[in-house]
């Protein structure tokens, strides 16, 4: 070997063992406050709107940490309250694309029963409240707890977790991320699921097949999960796999029962 390739091979060795320590390091500190949204307008008093939004905030020594987490968390909590928002192809900022959600919603109200004098009171709403369930040196999670009801039978209401890299801000998007077995994972899940569903029944007499709105298939791997102190928290959302009727189904796997399943170290420490 010349002392030309030796040279450049230690190099190289050096610049990968510094990009693997850098992308290893733990990130500044994070501090998060909530913000609080609310808009409530009427036509005519009777026609009404209503928006209430809270959501994460992070700051940090490392701004550009705080700023990746936020467009992250922003970008999530817009999917969330407006799937279908045509301003995300814009680049409008957050804040703006946030308050324009009421009056649109103040428009659909109106030309749904504008025309309708039968209709004494209508309220179309949108709700979404985000928590804080882990604030780890690499990891956040989130829970976003949102509600909607622009006419119908009833409204609808559901659940998202997730967790982040602090690192790229990159959510976790698959359970093989924090379990890489997940064959011996799924009769965890199932046991799970159905204590979580006994304890809704007055007899706790339940099973898999007279839960599930597919009774010939297996329960499916939730796709709504993320990292908690205690373990790893999963929900299925109503109508995602049992009726309406029974509600949501949430539950957490803890390190214990997870045992050698998941690096707790990993994602706490």
């Amino acid at each position: 070997m010349t002392k030309k390739v030796f040279w450049a091979v230690c190099f190289l060795t050096s610049a990968a063992l510094w990009n693997a320590c850098q992308s290893e390091r733990t990130p500044a500190a994070v501090e998060i406050r909530m913000e609080e949204y609310h808009f409530l307008r009427c036509d005519r008093d009777s026609l009404c709107a209503e928006v209430r939004v809270t959501y994460p905030v992070v700051s940090s020594t490392d701004a550009a940490l705080a700023q990746r987490l936020n467009d992250s968390l922003q970008a999530i909590l817009m999917q969330t309250l407006e799937p279908t928002d045509e301003d995300m192809a814009h680049h409008k900022p957050f804040r703006e694309r946030l308050e324009s959600i009421g009056p649109k919603l103040l428009e659909s109200v109106v030309a749904d029963f504008g025309q309708d004098t039968s209709t004494t009171y209508m309220t179309y709403s949108v709700e979404a409240i985000s928590e804080v369930l882990l604030n780890a040196p690499h990891y956040l999670s989130i829970e976003i707890s949102s509600y909607s009801y622009v006419g119908g039978a009833h409204g609808t209401g559901y659940v998202l977790l997730f967790t982040l890299h602090k690192a790229d801000g990159r959510a976790v998007q698959e359970l093989t991320e924090i379990v890489a077995d997940t064959a011996a994972l799924r009769p965890l899940v199932e046991q799970a699921f159905l204590e979580a569903n006994r304890a809704k029944e007055e007899d706790g007499e339940v099973s898999l097949e007279s839960l599930l709105l597919e009774p010939d298939m297996p329960l499916p791997l939730p796709l709504n999960f993320c990292v908690v102190p205690e373990g790893i928290r999963m929900i299925y959302n109503p109508y995602e796999v049992t009726a309406y009727a029974l509600g949501p189904t949430d539950f957490v796997l803890t390190w214990e029962q997870l045992g050698r399943l998941a690096n707790r170290d990993k994602w706490l420490k």
